[in-house]
């Protein structure tokens, strides 16, 4: 039965064709030849039979589409009221065949096709049939015809709601990725005109840097809320924002310009110095407040005008750093997704070839009748081996991250003790970690170049002792990783591990230090201050 009826994206200038009508047209003309087959005087009869059969065959046939295509059920209405009306003595046994029209008018034109459609064969019908009417004839019954018509629009009635109905149950997950498709396509459209982009720090330092300048203040910082009653900085100027440290929980200056959407003007520093005036300005999209900017300077309270005034003309900020924030978190899924997908490729393709290369090698070096022979089959196999050990670690690399739950420093300290580092080489870990987190994609992009940087000192530099510092202090960072081996050796042209770590510090803002260390190895730094 599924067969039969119309998918989600049939063509509507079909619609004569379709399964279900064409169904519905063989079993009801076959219903109308055995009614006439059954009536008294059915040689003459036949005729009109005949001539229904040349309908619904031309109706049945498959035309170029075309703007006038939906029109051929019509037409096989009218035609088929004409057959009808035309016979004589009138054979109301073809009656039925209205309904054939009136179904495949309403799954191409809706409910208002099939009253415009049955009204005309009503009518040609009538037409053919007027005289008999006039004269009372009984041949021609019109009680009868009625009732068909009738039926004819409750069938038209039902078509026409199956049909909305199933345009209204296309495939949810369709309809959710050609949204995102849409909205991702205007997203790299916008972004592409944006002054600064849709990078969240780049964004506030520009909107900490204007409040600054038009109220005169000396210091400040810009504060976003994610799950947590604390507040995470962006960027700050002349500071270090955990100074601050912001709550929405409580009765500070923080809390009601959070919850009122108001500029917070007070004759102290934030932290209640005298010799200090300070202003929290919130911005807000919409009736929702989205980030806070903490200002500050040494001298008189701020103008009142003057913060009032600068909170409107920076009000447009709300909705850049919302949307840079969640363009943030939609980068950082789709990256995430994509290391997955790398992982489960390289798992399930190479290095499932690469293990059945390992145990060819092992039955060869069993079978090996030299001595020479079968020691260049176990050297080979020990490469083999190192090789799948390197794909294995690769492939760790790409699906350890950092999370909600995961910071950077416990998804670092994660990956170090998985990481397959010789028994003879020391790692010395110093984790510092303030109770606010950088954003996702920040944290991400540190994780990847310390990743880089700790598999360059377990592959390369043949050192005894590693060192591994992280200090963070949104929207602060300062990472270090730094060995005792062999040091800085000559560049190759074709080794993209450096510039790919320069530009991931880039992007999140930070800068790539690589310098020779204190214990002559190689000592790689990301910091942002």
């Amino acid at each position: 039965m599924s067969m039969l009826l119309p998918t989600r994206t049939f063509d509507p200038s079909q619609a004569h064709r379709l399964p279900i009508v064409l169904a519905a047209r063989v079993v009801l003309f076959g219903l109308c030849f055995g009614l006439t087959a059954i009536t008294p005087g059915q040689d003459q009869r036949f005729t009109s039979v005949l001539a229904l059969l040349v309908v619904a065959t031309l109706a049945s046939l498959r035309y170029p589409g075309s703007s006038w295509t939906w029109l051929i059920p019509v037409v096989e209405g009218v035609l088929a009221a004409a057959v009808i009306g035309h016979s004589d003595p009138f054979n109301t046994a073809l009656l039925p065949y209205l309904l054939v029209p009136a179904l495949a008018v309403s799954l191409s034109k809706g409910f208002s096709g099939v009253v415009a459609t049955t009204a005309l064969a009503g009518a040609v019908i009538f037409a053919y049939q007027w005289s008999a009417f006039r004269s009372g004839s009984d041949s021609f019954d019109l009680a009868l015809v009625g009732q068909w018509l009738v039926v004819a629009l409750a069938i038209g009635l039902i078509g026409s709601w199956f049909n909305r109905i199933l345009a209204s149950s296309v495939d949810s997950d369709s309809v959710a990725y050609e949204s995102a498709y849409r909205l991702l396509d205007q997203l790299r459209q916008v972004s592409r005109q944006l002054s600064v982009g849709l990078d969240a720090t780049t964004l506030s330092e520009s909107l900490l840097d204007e409040i600054l300048e038009f109220i005169g203040g000396q210091r400040g910082s810009v504060y976003v809320r994610f799950d947590s009653e604390a507040f995470s900085p962006l960027s700050s100027r002349a500071m270090r924002p955990e100074e601050w440290k912001p709550q929405a929980a409580d009765d500070s200056a923080w809390a009601r310009a959070w919850q009122s959407g108001e500029p917070q003007i007070l004759t102290t520093g934030l932290l209640g110095e005298q010799d200090r005036s300070s202003a929290v300005i919130p911005l807000r999209v919409v009736q929702r407040t989205v980030a806070l900017v903490g200002v500050e300077r040494v001298g008189p309270a701020f103008d009142h005008d003057s913060v009032v005034q600068i909170t409107d003309e920076v009000a447009n900020y709300g909705v850049r750093v919302e949307a840079s924030l969640l363009f943030s978190e939609v980068r950082f899924s789709a990256t995430t997704e994509e290391r997955r997908r790398l992982a489960r490729d390289i798992h399930d393709g190479v290095a499932q070839e690469l293990a059945s290369l390992g145990y060819a090698v092992d039955d060869l070096s069993t079978s090996a009748e030299s001595q020479e022979l079968k020691e260049g089959l176990q050297d080979l196999r020990k490469e083999v081996t190192r090789i799948i050990t390197e794909l294995r670690l690769s492939i760790f690399d790409l699906r350890s991250d950092v999370s909600v739950g995961m910071s950077l420093n416990v998804a670092l300290s994660e990956y170090i003790r998985s990481l397959a580092i010789e028994p003879s080489v020391e790692v010395h870990l110093q984790l510092q970690e303030a109770p606010e987190r950088l954003s996702i994609d920040t944290e991400a992009e540190l994780l990847r170049i310390a990743q880089e940087a700790l598999t360059n000192a377990r592959k390369h530099a043949n050192a005894s002792n590693i060192w591994v510092t992280s200090r963070i202090q949104p929207p602060n960072f300062d990472v270090i990783i730094e060995d005792d081996g062999q040091g800085l050796g000559p560049g190759r042209e074709d080794s993209y591990g450096l510039k790919i770590m320069r530009e991931r510090a880039e992007r999140i803002n930070g800068r790539l230090e690589v310098t020779t260390g204190e214990a002559g190895g190689t000592k790689v730094q990301i910091v942002r201050a």
